[in-house]
């Protein structure tokens, strides 16, 4: 579907349903370079269990409208406003890796909107590599090639995957080469430079939920340890032989603790 916020066309799939307002409402935010896509397997199983989906390209990435968002604050804030030009009322907030990021501010800054919060391969900060920050700006062939290499587990690089014919790392850069020609930087950026973490993460109330990946090589355990521990009573969950892009590498366990998560904290209502 697409819509506009602050003017600017926004693109978001709903799972296979009519975005419905008036029903619960699960939002999944992507990571750097990423788009709605990273999703699909998670996204329609909530769709079809009572539950009305968004997952919206962030400005510059795929189908919308830039220019891309630099800051995470900026990230926050635009989520506020996609909540609010759609007319729903709060949201159950799954996000990955740089989404987590935003998910941890949008929480502080609007706990009113917010009713559960998973947050997937990530921590309360996440510096960027300086060769990889160079790279995304200069050379962005070689930060697809950085961010597919580091990002992706065994199943990835040795096309394992759980979609019979999929290739995980090629689809991966399928889609960065698809976003506008800043975004992975402004993405990393964004990322490089975020410093509230600690500030945010204490402020969220609503229920959280924190799975890590247990084979992680860009959200070190040491920054999931931090975000765990500054969080109030998180449920946490390890998927041991996953890598950093969760979603895609381990969909049917991520999908099985986001429902057991969210049946139970933000159950779907019948509109």
């Amino acid at each position: 579907m697409d819509f506009e916020v602050s003017g600017k066309r926004v693109f978001a799939t709903t799972g296979g349903k009519p975005l419905d307002p008036d029903k619960t409402v699960v939002v999944f935010l992507h990571g750097d370079g990423g788009d709605h896509t990273v999703w699909n397997l998670q996204s329609r199983f909530f769709a079809f269990r009572g539950y009305s989906v968004l997952a919206p390209d962030l400005p510059g990435h795929t189908h919308s409208e830039g220019p891309p968002l630099d800051s995470i604050e900026a990230m926050a804030d635009w989520l506020k406003a996609v909540v609010e030009a759609l007319g729903v009322s709060a949201i159950s907030l799954v996000a990955h890796s740089q989404g987590c990021l935003v998910g941890l501010e949008f929480g502080a800054r609007y706990p009113e909107r917010l009713r559960t919060l998973s947050l997937i391969a990530s921590g309360l900060a996440t510096p960027v590599n300086d060769a990889l920050l160079s790279a995304a700006k200069d050379d962005p062939e070689a930060a697809i090639a950085m961010m597919t290499g580091w990002g992706f587990g065994a199943a990835g690089h040795y096309t394992r995957g759980p979609v019979p014919g999929s290739a995980m790392i090629a689809s991966g850069q399928r889609v960065m080469r698809g976003n506008s020609p800043e975004a992975l930087h402004a993405d990393l950026t964004a990322c490089n430079n975020y410093a509230n973490g600690k500030q945010a993460a204490p402020l969220v109330t609503a229920p959280v939920q924190v799975i890590v990946a247990g084979k992680d090589r860009m959200a070190p355990k040491k920054a999931t340890d931090a975000l765990i521990a500054h969080l109030k009573d998180p449920e946490v969950a390890v998927i041991a032989d996953s890598g950093h892009m969760v979603p895609q590498e381990a969909p049917n366990r991520c999908r099985q603790l986001l429902r057991d998560f969210i049946f139970t904290h933000n159950p779907a209502n019948d509109g």
